[in-house]
Formats: C-alpha cells, sequence, structure tokens
C-alpha cells in the first residue's frame, strides 16, 4: 500500500523528466524508471485486489497530486508538493540536478521501504518484488550519482 503511491511519483517524476531534461542520460534513466515501476505498480495493485486489501493506506491514497505530502509525507523518499512544484517549474541542466538528487532521496526511501517488506512482510512474492525493488533501485542510484558527479 505505501510502495503504490511512492512508485507512482517516482514515475510522475520521470514523465517530467521526459519534457524538460537536458542531458539525454538523464532522459533515457527517467524511460527505465518507468519501464521498471509502472509494471510493478500494476502488480502490487493485482495484489492487493486480490487480497481484498484496500488500495490505500490508512488516511489518503497518494493518488491526489505528484506530491502532496506536505502535511505529513507518506513515506520514506516521498516529495513534498511544493519540491514537486519545483521540479516542475525547473528545465535543461537545472531540471537535470534537481530529478537526480531527488530521485536518489526518493529510491533511498523506497530501499527503506523494500526492507521493511523483506524483514515484515509475510507473502514470498512481496518480499521477492521488495528484493528486486532494493537490487534496481541501488543500482540506479549509482548511476544517478555518477551523473551528478561528471556534471550529468
Amino acid at each position: 500500500q505505501g510502495m503504490i503511491p511512492h512508485h507512482q511519483q517516482a514515475v510522475e517524476m520521470a514523465d517530467l523528466a521526459l519534457t524538460r531534461a537536458e542531458s539525454p542520460e538523464v532522459t533515457s534513466l527517467a524511460k527505465q524508471i518507468k519501464a521498471a515501476q509502472d509494471p510493478e505498480i500494476e502488480t502490487m495493485t493485482a495484489w492487493l485486489k486480490t487480497w481484498g486489501a484496500p488500495l490505500k493506506g490508512d488516511s489518503d491514497s497518494g493518488m491526489d497530486h505528484m506530491g502532496d505530502a506536505d502535511e505529513a509525507k507518506k513515506g520514506p523518499g516521498m516529495m513534498s508538493a511544493s519540491e514537486m512544484t519545483n521540479l516542475e517549474k525547473a528545465k535543461g541542466a537545472a531540471f537535470d540536478t534537481m530529478f537526480l538528487e531527488m530521485m536518489i532521496q526518493h529510491h533511498t526511501g523506497a530501499i527503506t521501504q523494500a526492507k521493511t517488506e523483506q524483514a515484515k512482510g509475510k507473502n514470498a512474492d512481496a518480499k521477492a518484488l521488495a528484493g528486486g525493488i532494493i537490487k534496481a533501485q541501488k543500482a540506479e542510484i549509482s548511476t544517478m550519482q555518477g551523473l551528478l558527479d561528471t556534471g550529468n
């Protein structure tokens, strides 16, 4: 329930990169993020429906505006509405840097959530997906850090 809105926000951030990024590497990374996380959202949504569990957490779905988490962040690494607005307004190299820094924070939060699932989860498939998320997002963080270190 927590990872779905988290992934949705990452996909929204990646969508912004497709129209605002200057660096082809950032655009390529955004496509990679979308390609990985869209199917994971579908898988997790299907599991919740199969299990008869609500698609949202205790308070709200996180599907309103991209980062309506100003009052209370929905999970580790989630961007606030103001952070998302700043990202929406940025373009070019400034966007690239902001996107990479924010996505590193976002992925770090997803890794935290995935580790919690591995430690406390009960479903083997969900725990396996969490392991895949950890591996993929650690690799993407490494790529993003390299892009920041080389100036995108």
